[in-house]
């Protein structure tokens, strides 16, 4: 009888734990936070450049920095696991955008601005709402 006990109290105690690392929306927000200000900080540093306000070699670590940025949070969005299907979307709403942040850069470093910058307005749009910005 104690061993059945202690097997059942160890099983309430694993799934308190597993049921615990699972994220919720409001944990998928500052990671969508950290992708959306890259991608305005990404935006910003075209526009700028498009405006000839700094220099080529500039705009590109920026962009670069960005791009490694966004890279870093889809890593995180991508070992997420989510505790809900709301924090579920949200998880994939933000790694979409974050990944269409990453391809408008590489598209801007390519010389396709105008793409970009639709791109980027797009993949802000959906950042902004899953960080919880509007």
């Amino acid at each position: 009888m104690k061993r059945t006990r202690r097997s059942v109290v160890g099983l309430v105690i694993v799934g308190a734990l597993v049921s615990g690392c699972a994220a919720s929306t409001s944990d998928i927000q500052p990671m969508a936070a950290d992708a959306l200000s890259a991608a305005q900080s990404a935006d910003l540093g075209i526009r700028i450049d498009e405006a000839g306000r700094t220099f080529p070699t500039t705009a590109q670590v920026v962009l670069d920095d960005m791009a490694t940025q966004l890279s870093e949070v889809i890593t995180q969005l991508e070992q997420t696991q989510t505790a809900d299907e709301a924090a579920e979307r949200a998880r994939k709403d933000a790694l979409d955008a974050s990944r269409e942040a990453i391809d408008a850069i590489h598209a801007a470093q390519r010389g396709d601005v105008a793409a970009a910058q639709r791109a980027l307005a797009s993949a802000i749009e959906v950042l902004d709402e899953v960080a919880g910005e509007r």
